[in-house]
């Protein structure tokens, strides 16, 4: 068991606890202290939880793509730092997150810090991160890491832009950032990967990593909406090149 301190900026403070214990108590961590205060910028809740080391991954990364958060930091707690308030007397409910909690999170996270030293060259880990998982967590697995690195490059290079609409977001954020992947074709809201390494003709499909890491990417940039990725079409499975469709 691990404890986290946890540091969130939101619109609005209004429902924010439990809407963000929700997320915590689905990943099996507890919240054990908690402070809430409103300043021009807006909500900013400190806390701390404690759980699995294994679901620190999972717990991250929805609490960072959480359509009421604007910014986010985690951090173990290594000194005795606590918040000091009241723990708070709001049950709290959990909720289904089937897709991220079957992605192998121990693998992951065990991978992920090479494979953003090694960004945008990150194929080899992704590969190895492929032949380390089961076959069911793979899909999972591949979509979770791509949402994560897409979040961290928004953070890294974004972060103090404007909000933007899905298209200029598409243009503007997506488009470059993919092409240090891959090489692509955008139409509208359609982005083609072409010739993906990932996706070898006769093989298993990667795509869930593009969708991922356009989810990611695009999470916190578009205005008032929750981004998603729907897989059209994917090399491995006979078509020309993998098809992805970004809406909100």
């Amino acid at each position: 068991m691990i404890e986290l301190e946890i540091q969130v900026l939101s619109d609005q403070r209004e429902g924010l606890v439990l809407e963000l214990g929700q997320v915590i108590t689905a990943n099996h961590y507890a919240l054990l202290r908690q402070r809430l205060t409103h300043d021009g910028r807006g909500a900013w809740l400190s806390m701390v939880v404690r759980g699995p080391s294994e679901q620190r991954f999972a717990l991250e990364e929805m609490l960072g793509t959480h359509r009421r958060v604007r910014s986010f930091e985690a951090a173990l707690c290594e000194e005795a730092t606590a918040i000091a308030v009241a723990p708070s007397n709001t049950p709290l409910r959990a909720v289904e997150v089937p897709f991220a909690v079957a992605a192998d999170i121990v693998q992951i996270e065990g991978l992920f810090p090479q494979l953003i030293q090694d960004f945008p060259h990150v194929y080899a880990g992704l590969t190895m991160l492929e032949n380390s998982v089961a076959d069911s967590a793979r899909e999972p697995s591949l979509f979770l890491t791509g949402r994560r690195m897409g979040a961290w490059i928004y953070k890294r290079d974004h972060t103090d832009g404007p909000l933007l609409n899905l298209g200029d977001a598409i243009r503007r954020i997506a488009v470059p950032t993919l092409r240090q992947l891959a090489d692509i074709e955008q139409r509208g809201v359609h982005v083609h990967v072409l010739r993906s390494p990932l996706c070898e003709p006769g093989g298993r499909s990667g795509c869930r990593f593009y969708g991922g890491y356009v989810e990611g990417l695009l999470g916190a940039a578009v205005v008032g909406k929750k981004v998603r990725v729907r897989h059209l079409s994917c090399r491995s499975a006979g078509a020309a090149h993998c098809s992805l469709e970004i809406s909100h």
